[in-house]
Protein backbone atom coordinates (compact mmCIF):
# COMPACT_ATOMS: atom_id res chain seq x y z
CA UNK A 1 0.00 0.00 0.00
CA UNK A 2 1.39 3.61 -1.06
CA UNK A 3 0.86 5.77 1.71
CA UNK A 4 1.40 9.45 2.13
CA UNK A 5 1.49 11.16 6.36
CA UNK A 6 1.29 14.53 6.68
CA UNK A 7 2.63 16.31 10.11
CA UNK A 8 5.50 13.86 9.64
CA UNK A 9 8.07 15.91 11.02
CA UNK A 10 5.75 16.05 14.39
CA UNK A 11 6.39 13.40 17.25
CA UNK A 12 3.31 11.33 15.89
CA UNK A 13 4.21 11.68 12.57
CA UNK A 14 7.66 9.76 13.03
CA UNK A 15 6.12 7.39 15.18
CA UNK A 16 3.26 6.65 12.58
CA UNK A 17 6.22 6.90 9.81
CA UNK A 18 8.47 3.86 11.91
CA UNK A 19 5.10 2.00 12.24
CA UNK A 20 4.28 1.57 8.88
CA UNK A 21 8.15 1.22 7.84
CA UNK A 22 7.63 -2.12 10.21
CA UNK A 23 5.17 -3.21 7.29
CA UNK A 24 7.21 -4.58 4.31
CA UNK A 25 4.51 -3.80 1.64
CA UNK A 26 4.02 -0.47 2.79
CA UNK A 27 5.41 2.66 0.62
CA UNK A 28 5.48 5.34 2.31
CA UNK A 29 5.48 9.41 0.84
CA UNK A 30 5.60 11.77 4.04
CA UNK A 31 4.87 15.70 4.08
CA UNK A 32 5.30 18.15 6.32
CA UNK A 33 6.53 22.04 5.86
CA UNK A 34 10.31 21.28 7.07
CA UNK A 35 12.62 19.78 4.42
CA UNK A 36 13.44 17.18 7.56
CA UNK A 37 14.35 14.14 5.49
CA UNK A 38 14.95 10.55 6.04
CA UNK A 39 16.90 7.63 4.20
CA UNK A 40 14.98 5.61 2.16
CA UNK A 41 11.66 7.72 2.47
CA UNK A 42 10.05 10.23 0.11
CA UNK A 43 10.10 13.67 1.66
CA UNK A 44 7.98 16.64 0.05
CA UNK A 45 8.85 19.49 2.19
CA UNK A 46 5.05 22.08 1.19
CA UNK A 47 2.13 23.24 3.10
CA UNK A 48 -1.07 21.65 2.75
CA UNK A 49 -2.46 25.07 1.69
CA UNK A 50 -0.11 24.69 -1.33
CA UNK A 51 -2.25 22.82 -3.60
CA UNK A 52 -0.19 22.34 -6.30
CA UNK A 53 2.48 19.84 -3.94
CA UNK A 54 -0.54 18.76 -2.58
CA UNK A 55 -1.94 17.42 -5.56
CA UNK A 56 1.80 16.45 -6.62
CA UNK A 57 2.23 14.33 -2.86
CA UNK A 58 -1.17 12.21 -3.47
CA UNK A 59 -0.88 11.36 -6.78
CA UNK A 60 -0.31 7.22 -6.82
CA UNK A 61 -1.53 6.98 -3.21
CA UNK A 62 -3.96 4.44 -1.86
CA UNK A 63 -4.40 6.14 1.70
CA UNK A 64 -3.45 8.91 3.32
CA UNK A 65 -2.63 9.81 6.71
CA UNK A 66 -3.36 13.38 7.95
CA UNK A 67 -2.33 13.74 11.46
CA UNK A 68 -3.49 17.21 12.12
CA UNK A 69 -0.16 17.97 14.16
CA UNK A 70 1.11 21.42 13.58
CA UNK A 71 4.73 21.70 12.01
CA UNK A 72 7.41 21.79 15.02
CA UNK A 73 8.15 25.71 13.80
CA UNK A 74 5.29 27.86 16.08
CA UNK A 75 2.99 29.76 13.73
CA UNK A 76 0.26 32.01 13.99
CA UNK A 77 -3.54 31.37 15.13
CA UNK A 78 -4.42 32.46 11.53
CA UNK A 79 -1.99 30.39 10.10
CA UNK A 80 -2.91 27.73 12.50
CA UNK A 81 -6.67 27.95 11.80
CA UNK A 82 -6.00 28.26 7.41
CA UNK A 83 -3.40 25.05 7.47
CA UNK A 84 -6.07 22.82 9.53
CA UNK A 85 -9.33 24.41 7.59
CA UNK A 86 -8.29 25.18 4.35
CA UNK A 87 -5.06 22.69 4.30
CA UNK A 88 -7.45 20.29 5.31
CA UNK A 89 -9.76 20.59 2.41
CA UNK A 90 -6.94 20.81 -0.07
CA UNK A 91 -5.92 17.58 1.17
CA UNK A 92 -9.53 15.92 0.73
CA UNK A 93 -10.20 17.62 -2.48
CA UNK A 94 -7.02 16.50 -4.22
CA UNK A 95 -7.58 13.25 -2.80
CA UNK A 96 -10.84 12.58 -4.08
CA UNK A 97 -9.41 13.43 -7.53
CA UNK A 98 -6.67 11.28 -7.92
CA UNK A 99 -8.83 8.23 -6.49
CA UNK A 100 -7.64 7.32 -2.90
CA UNK A 101 -10.15 5.55 -1.26
CA UNK A 102 -9.12 5.63 2.55
CA UNK A 103 -8.27 8.85 4.33
CA UNK A 104 -7.39 8.49 8.45
CA UNK A 105 -8.02 12.05 10.41
CA UNK A 106 -5.95 12.71 13.50
CA UNK A 107 -8.12 14.37 15.63
CA UNK A 108 -8.79 15.41 19.77
CA UNK A 109 -10.41 13.75 22.75
CA UNK A 110 -10.21 17.96 23.82
CA UNK A 111 -13.67 18.48 22.56
CA UNK A 112 -15.14 16.27 25.84
CA UNK A 113 -12.68 18.34 28.36
CA UNK A 114 -15.90 20.04 29.72
CA UNK A 115 -17.55 16.89 31.00
CA UNK A 116 -16.85 15.74 34.30
CA UNK A 117 -14.47 12.95 34.84
CA UNK A 118 -16.94 10.74 36.47
CA UNK A 119 -18.65 10.00 33.28
CA UNK A 120 -18.40 7.35 30.70
CA UNK A 121 -17.73 9.50 26.92
CA UNK A 122 -18.19 7.45 23.91
CA UNK A 123 -18.70 8.23 20.64
CA UNK A 124 -22.11 8.71 20.35
CA UNK A 125 -21.49 11.77 22.75
CA UNK A 126 -22.09 15.70 21.22
CA UNK A 127 -18.73 17.53 21.57
CA UNK A 128 -18.23 20.56 23.47
CA UNK A 129 -14.71 22.29 22.44
CA UNK A 130 -13.62 24.58 24.51
CA UNK A 131 -13.07 28.44 22.70
CA UNK A 132 -9.47 27.91 22.56
CA UNK A 133 -8.56 28.15 18.76
CA UNK A 134 -6.09 24.97 18.76
CA UNK A 135 -9.09 22.71 19.73
CA UNK A 136 -11.55 24.36 17.61
CA UNK A 137 -9.32 24.09 14.45
CA UNK A 138 -8.46 20.13 15.02
CA UNK A 139 -12.59 19.51 15.54
CA UNK A 140 -13.70 21.79 12.27
CA UNK A 141 -10.77 19.66 10.13
CA UNK A 142 -13.27 16.65 11.93
CA UNK A 143 -16.16 18.19 10.62
CA UNK A 144 -14.69 18.96 7.47
CA UNK A 145 -13.46 15.10 7.13
CA UNK A 146 -17.17 14.06 7.53
CA UNK A 147 -18.61 16.51 4.72
CA UNK A 148 -16.31 14.95 2.09
CA UNK A 149 -17.04 10.62 3.41
CA UNK A 150 -21.09 12.37 3.02
CA UNK A 151 -20.06 13.59 -0.42
CA UNK A 152 -17.81 11.31 -2.25
CA UNK A 153 -16.52 7.59 -2.29
CA UNK A 154 -14.00 8.15 0.37
CA UNK A 155 -13.58 6.29 3.20
CA UNK A 156 -12.90 8.80 6.19
CA UNK A 157 -11.65 7.59 9.72
CA UNK A 158 -11.18 10.11 12.24
CA UNK A 159 -9.46 9.67 15.26
CA UNK A 160 -10.09 11.67 18.62
CA UNK A 161 -6.79 10.96 20.13
CA UNK A 162 -5.94 11.95 23.88
CA UNK A 163 -3.20 13.57 25.40
CA UNK A 164 0.22 11.70 23.43
CA UNK A 165 2.97 11.32 26.16
CA UNK A 166 4.85 7.83 26.96
CA UNK A 167 4.19 5.97 29.47
CA UNK A 168 7.77 5.77 31.09
CA UNK A 169 8.13 9.60 30.81
CA UNK A 170 5.18 10.17 33.13
CA UNK A 171 5.22 7.54 35.60
CA UNK A 172 5.24 8.68 38.96
CA UNK A 173 2.90 11.72 38.23
CA UNK A 174 -0.84 12.15 38.35
CA UNK A 175 -2.47 10.07 36.13
CA UNK A 176 -4.26 12.05 33.29
CA UNK A 177 -7.41 10.19 32.27
CA UNK A 178 -6.58 12.01 28.62
CA UNK A 179 -3.41 10.38 28.69
CA UNK A 180 -2.61 7.98 25.41
CA UNK A 181 0.77 6.24 24.66
CA UNK A 182 1.93 7.82 21.38
CA UNK A 183 2.89 4.17 20.11
CA UNK A 184 -0.56 2.96 21.12
CA UNK A 185 -1.78 6.01 19.11
CA UNK A 186 0.50 5.38 16.05
CA UNK A 187 -0.95 1.79 16.25
CA UNK A 188 -4.54 3.52 16.29
CA UNK A 189 -3.64 5.21 12.68
CA UNK A 190 -2.45 1.54 11.37
CA UNK A 191 -5.21 -0.09 12.38
CA UNK A 192 -8.05 2.60 10.76
CA UNK A 193 -6.07 1.92 7.34
CA UNK A 194 -7.49 -1.14 7.13
CA UNK A 195 -11.02 0.37 6.77
CA UNK A 196 -12.55 0.35 3.12
CA UNK A 197 -16.12 1.21 2.63
CA UNK A 198 -15.48 3.54 -0.17
CA UNK A 199 -17.90 1.46 -2.52
CA UNK A 200 -20.64 1.26 -0.08
CA UNK A 201 -23.39 3.79 -1.82
CA UNK A 202 -24.54 5.25 1.87
CA UNK A 203 -22.28 7.31 3.30
CA UNK A 204 -22.54 6.41 6.89
CA UNK A 205 -20.53 3.07 6.57
CA UNK A 206 -17.61 5.48 4.62
CA UNK A 207 -17.29 7.95 7.67
CA UNK A 208 -16.43 6.55 11.20
CA UNK A 209 -14.89 7.97 14.20
CA UNK A 210 -13.39 6.28 17.33
CA UNK A 211 -11.52 7.08 20.87
CA UNK A 212 -8.29 6.35 21.21
CA UNK A 213 -7.28 6.60 24.68
CA UNK A 214 -5.50 4.33 27.09
CA UNK A 215 -6.73 0.85 28.25
CA UNK A 216 -6.58 1.71 32.27
CA UNK A 217 -9.65 1.17 35.06
CA UNK A 218 -12.79 3.25 35.55
CA UNK A 219 -11.85 5.40 32.82
CA UNK A 220 -13.45 8.62 31.69
CA UNK A 221 -13.15 7.53 27.62
CA UNK A 222 -14.02 4.43 26.24
CA UNK A 223 -12.91 2.80 24.05
CA UNK A 224 -14.24 -0.59 22.81
CA UNK A 225 -15.50 0.25 19.52
CA UNK A 226 -11.97 1.32 18.18
CA UNK A 227 -10.63 -1.86 19.93
CA UNK A 228 -13.29 -3.29 17.18
CA UNK A 229 -11.64 -1.11 14.82
CA UNK A 230 -8.41 -3.27 15.72
CA UNK A 231 -7.05 -0.55 17.99
CA UNK A 232 -4.83 -2.43 20.77
CA UNK A 233 -3.59 -0.37 23.26
CA UNK A 234 -0.53 -2.02 25.25
CA UNK A 235 0.46 1.22 27.78
CA UNK A 236 -2.22 1.35 30.91
CA UNK A 237 0.05 3.73 33.05
CA UNK A 238 0.33 1.39 35.84
CA UNK A 239 3.13 3.47 37.20
CA UNK A 240 1.54 6.95 37.59
CA UNK A 241 -1.10 8.10 40.78
CA UNK A 242 -4.52 7.62 40.15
Amino acid sequence: MRILVTGAASALGREIASALAADESAQLRLLDDCATQQQDVEWIAARLTDSDAVRQAVRDVDAVVHTGEPPPAPESEEVLLDRVTRGTHVLLQTAVEAGVKRFVYGSTLEVFRSYPDTVYVTEYYKPLPPPELAVLARYLGEITCREFAREHPITVTALRLGKLVREEEVAGQERDLMWVDIRDAAQAFCAALARDASASLNWVPRWAVYHIAAPIAHPKFLIDRAKSMGYRPQHEFRGAEA
